[in-house]
């Protein structure tokens, strides 16, 4: 497993999701990863934000009580999305191992957000931030697949790249 701080590791940018101050990843996914970025053209880069979290630290004890709390709003907000909660709050792997991450996108040098209120952006919104780039998208998670990795079905979870490395 590879601990990665913020900033470049071999031409992958790493910027870890708040409260976390980095991503642990097993070396395989990471060297993938780059395979990735290789197949990119130069204005499209990944920013790797979330590989493994140990859900016995303090780290896991904050996702945990988040994701309580997440999915008492949620539901509030979204009563009749209530059978995707375990794909938007459950762990979706992260803390099994290193190979299920999320990265999101820099384009020309500015990230792109599609989920401005996290997972309580709305599916319509979320649609029409993603409009304008559906092109750079297709290309990062086509460049994606074709390394082996599997996008998460789950739209929400889709939008912020959730992907795990299948080999």
């Amino acid at each position: 497993m590879l601990t990665l701080p913020k900033g470049e590791s071999q031409g992958l940018m790493v910027k870890p999701r708040w409260p976390s101050s980095e991503v642990l990843i097993e070396e395989n996914v990471f060297l993938k990863l780059i395979d990735v970025q290789s197949k990119l053209p130069p204005s499209i880069r990944l920013l790797l934000v979330r590989g493994y979290e140990n859900k016995k630290s303090q780290l896991g004890l904050f996702r945990s009580l988040s994701r309580w709390l997440g999915v008492k709003f949620f539901c509030a907000c979204y009563p009749g999305r209530k059978d995707e909660l375990n794909d938007i709050f459950g762990s979706n792997g992260h803390d099994v191992d290193g190979s299920h991450v999320d990265v999101s996108i820099v384009f020309n040098g500015e990230r792109l957000r599609f989920l401005p209120f996290g997972v309580f952006t709305s599916q319509s919104h979320q649609r029409r931030r993603a409009q304008k780039h559906l092109a750079v998208i297709e290309k990062v998670k086509f460049a994606l697949k074709q390394c082996g990795f599997e996008i998460h079905r789950n739209q929400t979870e889709s939008m912020q790249i959730h992907c795990d490395y299948k080999g």
